[in-house]
């Protein structure tokens, strides 16, 4: 017993240092561990993996070892030593991975670094400290474990054609780069946006959210376009047929005019409109248009072809398509829409106002939800009196930020141009719903107000409220 703890001892110091430095290592590491999740640091992981597996490894070791004094042929030192090994590689790894991938803003290029480079990286070094576990611990052979590695990939590849095919073109897809996740891409008649490149296929998320999976190998050998490459910037064309009766210049006027004012369409590259054939029915004409990504297309896309039947009905254009009614006994076709002289029968303050045998009659124009009607600064032209639907008033606050002053709905008037002829320009019009109004010119309007004192003077008061509304927004800070 005297012998044991003499100074020369070769037993005594492994013990001490097992006794008390095993658990002040455990004490440190504990603290380390509770301030990185105090602190959300990302090697939480990385130390629990120590504390938990590493070092009971390496004291197990150093017991067998030292203080029993094993010999290294040992099994029981020899399994404990390669566990050691196997559990401190798998901690380097966390290391590695934590500083080189876990902590990269999305900007940097090691975020860029495609998880199937990283798996074969890891894999590689897995390799390597398995070749070194065997030859240091096992005192084996590597030479021949190569060779019957080589042997073994032989009988493997040649049972697993298509897997493999899948893990090289992989790594050629890995080499070349022509896709990277969050790239929407369009392959095998799938668009879609890609979450995910594994070693055997690619991820394609779709619109509809679902899951399309396509092998790397059916990538590689055939065709696929990149929606994301050389540029965010995505180019839509849709294809529009008018009458032969309508002029092809006032047709492109209007449709430019309706790209130019969809929210989410590119001023650079500025959108076009070609006319590109003479067709059996119509003239067909292409609008082109340029959004900023592959997300805001489909959007984009919906507002104008919401818009073309409205810009449609208010330019008096005319979008021809055949049609064949059959009609049985009793049927009859629908009934047409009431005409502008019928609309006004609805008013009462206008109908008793309104000559009936005027040759000017009110346009009837309808405009779309979220339309808008007059911009702040630009003047309405004629004057308009709402028969379906609503509309609200905007004016700017002192900051020039649009704010909500009064909602317009049947029945109420709004224009620019009256007797007086003042303007309130100063306020926007905004269609809350689809809307109907009747448009009257300054002639008429004027006459209808000399004929009607109090329609004149409602009209009046309630244009000087807007106005008043309008001041007290500009005042607001």
């Amino acid at each position: 017993m005297t012998d044991y703890f003499k100074i020369d001892n070769p037993i005594l110091w492994p013990a001490i240092g097992l006794a008390i430095g095993f658990p002040i290592l455990l004490l440190v590491l504990t603290e380390i561990i509770n301030y990185c999740q105090r602190k959300s640091l990302p090697y939480e992981r990385i130390l629990r993996t120590i504390r938990t597996l590493v070092l009971p490894s390496l004291a197990l070791w150093i017991f067998l070892k030292f203080v029993l004094e094993l010999p290294e042929s040992s099994t029981a030192v020899r399994v404990v030593e390669s566990i050691f090994w196997i559990t401190l590689l798998y901690a380097l790894l966390g290391v590695v991975n934590e500083l080189i991938f876990g902590i990269a803003v999305s900007t940097s290029v090691r975020e860029r670094v495609p998880k199937l480079f990283r798996d074969l990286v890891r894999s590689l070094l897995v390799g390597l400290g398995a070749m070194v576990i065997y030859y240091r611990v096992w005192d084996g052979d590597i030479g021949g474990a190569l060779t019957a590695l080589g042997l073994g990939s032989v009988v493997i590849g040649l049972a697993l054609q298509e897997p493999l095919g899948n893990i090289v073109s992989g790594l050629m897809l890995l080499f070349e780069r022509p896709l990277k996740v969050g790239d929407w891409i369009n392959a095998e008649g799938i668009t879609g946006k890609v979450i995910e490149i594994n070693w055997r296929s690619v991820h394609i998320e779709t619109t509809t959210r679902e899951l399309h999976v396509v092998p790397n190998v059916s990538l590689y050998k055939s065709t696929f376009s990149n929606l994301s490459r050389p540029t965010l910037v995505r180019t839509e064309v849709i294809e529009m047929g008018y009458s032969y009766d309508d002029p092809p210049n006032r047709v492109k006027e209007v449709m430019l005019e309706l790209l130019s004012s969809t929210e989410g369409v590119l001023k650079d590259p500025p959108p076009a409109v070609r006319t590109v054939n003479y067709a059996d029915f119509s003239v067909i004409y292409r609008l082109i248009f340029s959004v900023a990504s592959q997300e805001e297309l489909g959007i984009v896309r919906d507002r104008i072809m919401t818009r073309i039947w409205y810009v449609t009905r208010r330019a008096g254009l005319n979008i021809p398509f055949p049609t064949a009614l059959e009609y049985g006994p009793g049927e009859s076709p629908s009934p047409p829409a009431p005409t502008a002289a019928e609309l006004i029968q609805q008013h009462t303050r206008f109908k008793s106002a309104v000559r009936e045998e005027s040759d000017q009659q009110p346009r009837i124009i309808e405009y779309g939800k979220n339309e808008v009607i007059q911009k702040v600064g630009t003047a309405f032209e004629g004057f308009a009196l709402i028969t379906k639907g609503h509309a609200v008033m905007l004016a700017p606050d002192g900051h020039g930020k649009p704010i909500e002053i009064g909602e317009l709905g049947p029945g109420e008037c709004f224009g620019d141009q009256l007797s007086t002829g003042a303007s309130s320009a100063d306020i926007s019009i905004v269609a809350s719903e689809d809307l109907k109004i009747l448009v009257f010119d300054n002639k008429e309007i004027d006459s209808l107000l000399n004929r009607s004192p109090a329609l004149a003077a409602e009209i009046g008061d309630a244009i000087e409220s807007r106005r008043q509304a309008a001041l007290a927004a500009r005042l607001k800070k």
